[in-house]
């Protein structure tokens, strides 16, 4: 106990030093703690009524504090990882701070066995599984396997899983206390995809799958034509969507009910988003009308679609980091915008993955096919990003390779028109958010144009 009271204080010494200094306190004071007393995490969360897990390749840091929101608006004392530091040293940064009834904690896929070994989470949601980061993840199976095992430690949680991802399905198999949210059929739903498809292996005869329809990637209403391997029918499932230039509207019906939301957050996956975070709250019986309140004014975090004006630009900062990603999202950001201007920058430092071969997988077509003044390549793979535009048809006049982030910023907002949109990955988002407000840049709220 003497290791861990030692590890406490000087862990919460670090934050307060580091917020002192200006500096980011997401992990570092869980990381020095943990030297200390690798066992912390779990002796710090003895001290909470629940913990809530939200794991997943995409979406995790936009349902955890969506999620964290609803539950304050329910009068609940939440502490939460808000940033997405989401490794152990950051989950044990967040048990640091001040103690709450509830936690709700955004955990890397890749290191959950770490933090499930230690704590006792009562609910756990997984959001999606896709292709990421090959040289952490590896192949998507051998993902699943490891969630699945670390999911073993947790034999009483609750597991809230994504009933249209045939993977994360495949983890409630032969558990008991399983919720199932999913999306009925949308008029953006399609019988046939074009995309490079993933989780599209039958998880229990290893046969592929056939689909009904497709959301996006191999999100949709799956069967396995030899075994009885089914989409599951969700507990919580959204009808009637209406996406448009002012977000989305839709229903969710849920166990003894629906409810109607509405929100400014653009595309399908703030959708799927919101109902992980709505169906987590709906089981943990919070009133739908606060869940809806909360939707209806929640917008996303630092670099999910955040928009900045800047003189006389529009400025769109998006976090990209795997082909489903940057098809999505360029399927959100491009649709109803005229004559815009993209920098593209990718890296491949660790937090990025190493390997980029990903960019040939990924949809470009919505932007090529979109009235675009200038396309920007930077970041350390720039080349690799501006040849994978100029084999998919980019007119090379409208095409500059730029490395820098200051460079490659200054062309950008000196590009005709007054609309900009950067999609970037992990380790750029900060540097070019830093730079926006360096340049004078403020924070807007305008909603994004949708995929309608």
């Amino acid at each position: 106990m003497l290791r861990s009271f030692c590890a406490l204080i000087v862990g919460r010494l670090v934050g307060l030093v580091a917020r002192w200094l200006g500096r980011g306190a997401t992990s570092l004071p869980g990381y020095v703690a943990l030297k200390i007393d690798p066992l912390l995490m779990g002796h710090l969360a003895a001290g909470y009524e629940k913990i809530i897990l939200v794991t997943g390749t995409n979406g995790k840091t936009t349902t955890t504090n969506l999620l964290a929101s609803i539950l304050r608006a329910a009068g609940i004392r939440v502490v939460h990882n808000s940033e997405g530091a989401n490794m152990p040293a950051g989950v044990a940064t967040a048990l640091l701070g001040q103690q709450g009834e509830v936690a709700v904690l955004e955990v890397d896929e890749g290191t959950l066995g770490l933090v499930t070994s230690q704590v006792p989470a009562g609910t756990v949601i997984v959001t999606n599984l896709l292709r990421d980061q090959l040289d952490r993840y590896h192949e998507l199976e051998q993902l699943a396997a490891a969630i699945n095992r670390a999911l073993a430690a947790l034999p009483a949680a609750t597991l809230i899983l994504n009933a249209d991802d045939s993977l994360v399905t495949s983890l409630g198999q032969g558990r008991e206390g399983v919720r199932y949210f999913g999306l009925a059929r949308t008029p953006w739903s399609q019988a046939t995809t074009s995309e490079v498809l993933e989780g599209h292996i039958c998880p229990r005869c290893h046969r592929p799958l056939q689909f009904n329809f497709y959301h996006y990637s191999h999100l949709g209403d799956y069967f396995c034509p030899r075994c009885a391997y089914q989409r599951p029918r969700p507990d919580y499932e959204v009808v009637d969507v209406e996406l448009n230039t002012g977000g989305a509207r839709f229903n969710v019906l849920y166990p003894g009910g629906q409810v109607a939301f509405k929100t400014p957050m653009p595309g399908i996956y703030n959708v799927y988003n919101i109902l992980a975070a709505a169906s987590a709250a709906l089981d943990l019986k919070v009133n739908p009308a606060t869940i809806a309140g909360v939707v209806a004014a929640f917008l996303p975090g630092q670099g999910r679609a955040e928009t900045f004006r800047l003189q006389d630009k529009q400025v769109t900062l998006m976090l990209v980091k795997n082909p489903t990603g940057l098809s999505v999202a360029l399927q959100t950001l491009v649709a109803g915008r005229e004559q815009a201007s993209y920098l593209l920058a990718i890296n491949d430092l660790a937090a990025d993955g190493r390997d980029v071969s990903w960019l040939w997988d990924a949809d470009l077509s919505p932007l090529l096919q979109a009235p675009y003044q200038r396309i920007i390549c930077a970041g350390l793979r720039a080349g690799d990003m501006a040849i994978c535009l100029k084999y998919q048809g980019v007119r090379m006049a409208a095409l500059e390779v730029i490395p820098g982030q200051e460079e490659s910023l200054d062309s950008l907002l000196t590009a005709p028109g007054d609309d900009c949109l950067i999609l970037c990955t992990y380790t750029n988002l900060a540097l070019y958010r830093r730079l926006l407000k360096e340049r004078g840049a403020t924070s807007e709220v305008t909603p994004l144009p949708s995929l309608s």
